[in-house]
C-alpha cells in the first residue's frame, strides 16, 4: 500500500510541476492561448502535453516537497517561469499591431477599426489581418513546435525549484520589448517614408493650385496608393517577421 501510494504520489506530482509551467506559458503564448480558443480546448491541451513530456522531464524536476508550504512555492516559481516565456513571445507578436497601427496611419485606414482575436481587443483593420496572417503562418511553418521546445529546453535553463532570476528576466523583458518595437517599426519603414514623400507632394500641390480641394483628392489617392503597395510587400514583410519572430525564440534555445 506504500509503495502504491507513493507511485502515484510521484506521479501525480511529476504531472503537476510539468503542467503548472506549460499550462502558464499556454495562457499568454501566441496560437495556444488566443482568446478566441476555448478555455476547455487550451486545458485539455496543456493536460495532454503535459502527460507526454512526464517521461522527459521527471529526472529534471526535484524531489517531492514534504510540507504544503514548500509545495505551494514551487508551483508559484513554475508559474512565474512559465508566464515569463509566454510573455517573450506575446511581445514579440506585438511588433505586428505597432507595424499595423503605423501603416494604417500612413494608407489612410487608422480610423477603421476591428475586433482583433489575436490581441483580444479593437484595434484597426490592418493590424488584426496582419496578427491572424502571422497565426497561420506560425502553424503552416510549423513554428508552434520551437515554442513547445522553448518551454520544454527552459527546465536546462531554468532548474526546477529555483525562482526565477528577476533581475535577469527584467533586463531580457526590455530587450525584447525594444526589439519587437524595431521590429514593428522596420516592417512600416516603406509605408513611412511613401507616405512622408505623398504628404510632400500633397504639400506642393496646395501650394500651386490653391483652388484643389486637396483633402478630398488625396485621401481616395492615399488608400489605393497605400492598399497596392501593401498587396505588393506583404509577402516580403511577413518573411522578414517569421524570420525575426524565429530569430528571437533561438535565443531561448540555446544552451
Amino acid at each position: 500500500m506504500d509503495q502504491l501510494e507513493s507511485l502515484v504520489g510521484g506521479s501525480v506530482f511529476v504531472m503537476l510541476m510539468v503542467f503548472v509551467r506549460l499550462g502558464s506559458a499556454f495562457l499568454i503564448m501566441p496560437g495556444y492561448g488566443e482568446q478566441f480558443v476555448s478555455p476547455r480546448i487550451r486545458l485539455l491541451l496543456a493536460l495532454a502535453i503535459s502527460f507526454l513530456l512526464m517521461p522527459v522531464l521527471t529526472p529534471m524536476l526535484p524531489q517531492r516537497p514534504t510540507t504544503p508550504g514548500a509545495l505551494l512555492t514551487l508551483i508559484l516559481a513554475e508559474a512565474m517561469i512559465g508566464i515569463f516565456l509566454g510573455t517573450i513571445a506575446r511581445m514579440l507578436m506585438s511588433s505586428l499591431e505597432t507595424a499595423g497601427m503605423l501603416i494604417a496611419n500612413q494608407v489612410g485606414l487608422s480610423a477603421a477599426q476591428a475586433f482583433n482575436p489575436a490581441m483580444g481587443q479593437s484595434g484597426n483593420a490592418l493590424s488584426s489581418i496582419l496578427s491572424m496572417l502571422a497565426m497561420v503562418l506560425i502553424f503552416s511553418t510549423e513554428l508552434h513546435h520551437m515554442l513547445l521546445l522553448a518551454v520544454v529546453d527552459s527546465y536546462s535553463l531554468f532548474v526546477p525549484g529555483t525562482w526565477l532570476p528577476i533581475d535577469d528576466a527584467a533586463q531580457h523583458l526590455t530587450r525584447v520589448l525594444a526589439d519587437s518595437f524595431m521590429i514593428g517599426m522596420q516592417l512600416a519603414a516603406p509605408f513611412i517614408v511613401i507616405g512622408l514623400l505623398f504628404y510632400l507632394g500633397l504639400g506642393l500641390v496646395a501650394r500651386l493650385v490653391p483652388q484643389i480641394q486637396v483633402f478630398f483628392v488625396g485621401v481616395p489617392i492615399q488608400i489605393v496608393m497605400g492598399l497596392f503597395l501593401l498587396g505588393l510587400s506583404l509577402t516580403s514583410l511577413m518573411t522578414f517577421w517569421l524570420t525575426r519572430f524565429e530569430g528571437q525564440l533561438m535565443t531561448l534555445l540555446e544552451p
